[in-house]
């Protein structure tokens, strides 16, 4: 029996410092995910504690058809999903800029650029993570699964449940409507 699995049936059985144990395993990933769906620190925190909250309440629920980050990381797409159907029903824009003091995200670690280049590039990434808020949810969803955070296909297809090959299209869909955002924004016709 793998360690995550000896931890999975303590938690199961009520062990709070097993359950707890899983969190820290996960938590930086999930938040991560949370993150670049929603471009916001403090919704991310949320979205994660959300999560983890939904997973202690399902964890015996949790049948072990598939692994469980991706039954974690199912949890946490819906919830992201469910919070941007939430807010598009309140919201009037959903691209509404900021101040910019909230965007931070990324911070450069290469010793090899110089702050010019550091520069450009944070500016670059914040640029990019601004333009991916911009995707649909299932297509943001999909790229960020795939491109960011290096998820097989079927993985993505079990975590957003849908075929592969939806899986492909949508990431096909988003890549090309992330080209166009980019390029719209880069040419001054975007929002922020």
């Amino acid at each position: 029996m793998s360690g995550e699995t000896q931890l999975l049936e303590s938690a199961r059985a009520g062990s709070l410092a097993a359950f707890e144990e899983l969190v820290l395993r996960y938590e930086k990933k999930i938040y991560n995910y949370c993150y670049r769906m929603t471009n916001n620190e403090q919704d991310a925190e949320d979205l994660t504690q959300e999560v983890f909250i939904k997973v202690y309440k399902n964890l015996k629920s949790f049948r072990g058809n598939s692994h469980f980050s991706t039954w974690v990381y199912r949890i946490a797409h819906n919830i992201c999903i469910d919070r941007y159907r939430r807010m598009k029903i309140s919201s009037v824009s959903l691209s509404a800029g900021g101040s910019g003091e909230d965007d931070k995200e990324i911070e450069i670690a290469s010793n090899d650029q110089s702050p010019e280049e550091a520069v450009i590039t944070r500016e670059q990434q914040e640029l990019l993570q601004k333009c991916i808020t911009e995707l649909k949810p299932q297509y943001r969803s999909a790229i960020v699964l795939r491109d960011i955070q290096n998820y097989s296909y079927e993985e993505i297809s079990r975590i957003m449940d849908i075929p592969i090959g939806t899986v492909k299209s949508h990431i096909s869909r988003a890549r090309s409507a992330l080209r166009e955002i980019v390029c719209m924004r880069l040419k001054g016709g975007g929002t922020g």
